[in-house]
């Protein structure tokens, strides 16, 4: 505690006869009485005006402590333990003093048994004082530091709301679950069925894949009509197979290869409405892979389409990561503040550009292969809300652990997703923004494992800039 956060005492110092011992003084308004970190050498007591005592830090942070008025006193407990002083004093206005020296102020102690114990009194209130302020602040900074589940809780459930409520009103708005409530009336077909179908020329194979994933692999003599083109490329399909010879006799085996099932149901569907008959689905469908014969290209990276500013931006922590490495700058809350700024820029970008195309990113989701058909719309819908409110709410420094969490867990799911992508060589881009995407390689992990460890630091170490349960923090204090 600071010494000169004294209250009201005139009774114990006007009783004593103080005010005729010393020199008499007038400080103006603003002028500085005492200085934090000086040696003690006078006793004050007000006998008009008003005294603000605070105290600053070496870097000119001040904490204003309170403000002591005509009758109380301050500057004893420096003389009385010879430390330095431990705040300051100014005059708010201008103010009257008695100025004791030490040699005085000893003298009174000595021959005064009634102010001794007047400070003893006042020095264990402070102590009590200062104990309970000591428990309050540690409980307030350890509230401050907390995550709980309504943290979660509020930016998930933001997202959900947000993500339902601009979908209905959205032009190109999808189904929350493809295909839901509609029927597919297309067979399948067992892999062995297929197999035999195939030794008797009686099958056409449609693989209704991407093209890239096609010409990588595909069934030997297999068409490709990627779904997302079918309107474009159906009337040279079907001209391909009416001049294949015993068409009409021959069945139609769609195939995929998708975990989502996304393109060959939604195909089969497609051609069967456009009258064709004998159209079915591979009901196995990965296991083409091993049972037909093969052909295709070697694995060619997919063109890289520019990200523009966000992509750029998402080297910056994979740079400061080697700043983390050293201990002083590791902790600091100022490159927390500035990793919220990055991560909540990238993510905000990366969210706007896909919000309103869900559809585009929905097929971007099918391209990794490991999202079932039921969620795959849910994640397209949810997500790019998820990367905007976590985003925003890193900028504006709300409840920014909570946040940092979240965009952590995001990119360990984009990590996964791409070292998946990587072991098996699918030809596609990460898919960041929509149809516009870097190729998927070990140096799109690298920056989404640069993001993954900022997210770390602020977790750890943000503490300045911060909106959250207690206020806004500009900084914060030091216990």
């Amino acid at each position: 505690m600071a010494e000169e956060e004294k209250h009201d005492s005139s009774s114990g110092v006007d009783g004593l006869k103080l005010c005729q011992l010393g020199q008499e003084v007038v400080v103006q308004s603003g002028e500085r009485i005492v200085t934090q970190g000086e040696s003690p050498e006078f006793f004050y007591v007000i006998q008009s005006g008003k005294v603000k005592v605070f105290r600053e830090t070496a870097d000119g942070i001040r904490t204003d402590l309170t403000e002591l008025g005509s009758g109380s006193y301050f500057g004893e407990v420096a003389l009385v333990t010879g430390q330095p002083r431990t705040a300051s004093v100014e005059a708010m206005i201008e103010a009257k003093l008695i100025k004791v020296s030490k040699e005085e102020f000893d003298h009174i102690l000595d021959h005064n048994p009634q102010l001794a114990r007047h400070i003893i009194h006042q020095l264990s209130q402070w102590l009590v004082t200062g104990d309970r302020r000591l428990e309050s602040e540690v409980v307030h900074q350890v509230k401050l530091r907390q995550v709980s589940w309504f943290d979660y809780v509020l930016m998930i459930g933001l997202s959900i709301f947000l993500a339902l409520v601009v979908n209905i009103y959205n032009d190109n708005r999808i189904p929350l679950i493809q295909g839901w409530g509609e029927k597919i009336d297309v067979p399948e077909i067992s892999l062995m069925k297929a197999q035999e179908l195939e030794k008797k020329n009686q099958a056409i194979f449609v693989d209704a894949r991407k093209s890239a994933f096609y010409n990588q692999e595909h069934i030997k003599g297999a068409q490709n009509l990627p779904l997302i083109l079918f309107d474009l490329m159906y009337p040279l399909f079907q001209f391909t197979v009416a001049q294949t010879p015993g068409a009409k006799d021959k069945t139609i085996i769609v195939y995929g290869g998708s975990f989502s099932r996304r393109f060959d149901l939604e195909l089969a569907q497609l051609l069967k409405n456009k009258g064709m008959e004998h159209v079915v689905t591979l009901k196995d469908y990965s296991g083409w892979l091993h049972a037909f014969p093969l052909e295709g290209q070697e694995p060619k990276t997919p063109p890289a389409l520019p990200l523009g500013i966000p992509g750029y931006m998402e080297w910056l922590p994979v740079s400061i990561f080697l700043l983390i490495l050293i201990p002083p700058i590791r902790r600091s809350p100022y490159l927390a503040v500035a990793g919220r700024v990055l991560l909540g820029f990238i993510f905000i970008s990366f969210a706007l550009s896909k919000i309103m195309r869900p559809a585009v990113f929905a097929l971007n989701v099918v391209d990794y292969g490991l999202m079932p058909a039921w969620g795959v719309n849910l994640w397209a819908l949810v997500l790019p809300w998820a990367e905007l409110v976590v985003g925003l709410f890193l900028l504006l420094g709300i409840r920014t652990r909570a946040a940092a969490t979240l965009i952590a867990a995001m990119n360990i799911i984009f990590i996964v997703g791409l070292v998946d992508a990587i072991f098996h060589h699918l030809p596609i881009n990460c898919g960041c923004v929509g149809e516009v995407g870097e190729p998927v390689n070990w140096w799109k992990v690298t920056k989404n494992a640069g993001m993954l460890v900022m997210c770390i630091q602020i977790f750890l170490y943000d503490r300045f800039l911060v909106l959250d349960r207690g206020g806004f923090i500009l900084r914060d204090r030091q216990i």
